[in-house]
């Protein structure tokens, strides 16, 4: 993606009227890692399974490859340097990459505004790609901002010999022709809007993998009153760096995942990200990224068992 594409982008947060979100300033606060109590294997795997989300086109758990360099707008210069900050911090703490913050592109934007849904119809409009892997059929749906703190993910699948590409279902991806059996010889045929990878063959691992390629995150400030800045900046740290599309269910677990929802039981309702949060980002920046689905979450559940979460 060009960077004349994601100027643009920066052009629609300011558009948004991103500006109204500074009349409701946040407290701010020292953050640390919430202790918990390492908990049952059952409750680590129910948390790995609905948390998680696979890339839509790869299939695989998506993580970042480059390192993640993430800009916020909408709330005052201070606040901004804190959540991104903090971002960065959770990222290094886990092994995920981290850019150089005095060069890098923006790769994930974090938008704090009254009017998340003006972002989104914008979004939609000119730049579908940001909103993931989807059908026509579906955009609308996507587009509609549903929760006080939501998350789109922009993938690439990156086949057995490196090549990779944005996954954009809506794109015309040219195509290619194949040679098939006809009678005694073989017939050419054109197989339209189709790309060529290069996999294994194997239904252990295909050799495909899935990368995080950029991320929009909003937070509507009117709907996360009484949280604290440091407890949504973990919340945004944690949707930074790991694919979901669970953003009100309550995890069986403490996790800082439940900051926004409702009706979840005080003893995993924490404002600070915690061990458990931690140990699934570490295991998922430490798992085969060829592997299958439902390979890479079984390693992580063994990982974070085995850590003692």
């Amino acid at each position: 993606m060009s960077r004349c594409l994601h100027s643009t982008l920066l052009f629609l947060l300011v558009w948004a009227g991103l500006g109204g979100a500074q009349s409701q300033p946040l407290g701010t606060e020292s953050v640390t890692v919430n202790g918990t109590k390492p908990a049952p294997k059952e409750k680590l795997r129910d948390f790995i399974l609905g948390y998680t989300a696979p890339a839509g086109a790869g299939g695989k758990m998506a993580r970042w490859k480059y390192g993640v360099c993430p800009v916020v707008a909408g709330l005052p210069e201070a606040h901004a340097k804190f959540v991104t900050a903090r971002v960065r911090q959770v990222a290094g703490m886990v092994g995920a990459p981290v850019a150089d913050a005095q060069s890098c592109k923006t790769n994930i934007d974090i938008v704090s505004t009254l009017n998340p849904q003006v972002l989104l119809d914008e979004v939609r409009k000119k730049h579908r790609v940001f909103l993931g892997y989807h059908d026509a059929a579906q955009e609308l749906h996507l587009a509609t901002v549903t929760h006080p703190v939501q998350a789109w993910y922009t993938t690439q699948t990156v086949d057995l010999k490196g090549s990779a590409y944005i996954d954009d279902k809506l794109t015309n991806h040219g195509g290619f022709t194949i040679m098939v059996p006809r009678g005694a010889g073989y017939e050419q045929v054109f197989i339209p809007d189709a790309r060529v990878a290069s996999v294994t063959g194997s239904h252990l691992g295909d050799g495909i993998s899935s990368e995080l390629y950029h991320v929009i995150i909003t937070v509507d400030p009117a709907k996360v009153q009484g949280r604290t800045l440091g407890a949504l900046a973990d919340y945004v740290a944690m949707l930074s760096l790991a694919q979901t599309q669970s953003f009100e269910a309550c995890a069986p677990i403490a996790s800082i995942t439940n900051l926004v929802s409702r009706g979840c039981d005080a003893a995993v309702t924490t404002s600070e990200i915690s061990a458990n949060d931690l140990a699934y980002l570490q295991g998922l920046y430490r798992i085969d990224p060829r592997a299958s689905f439902a390979h890479q979450q079984g390693e992580i559940a063994m990982r974070m068992v085995k850590d003692g979460r």
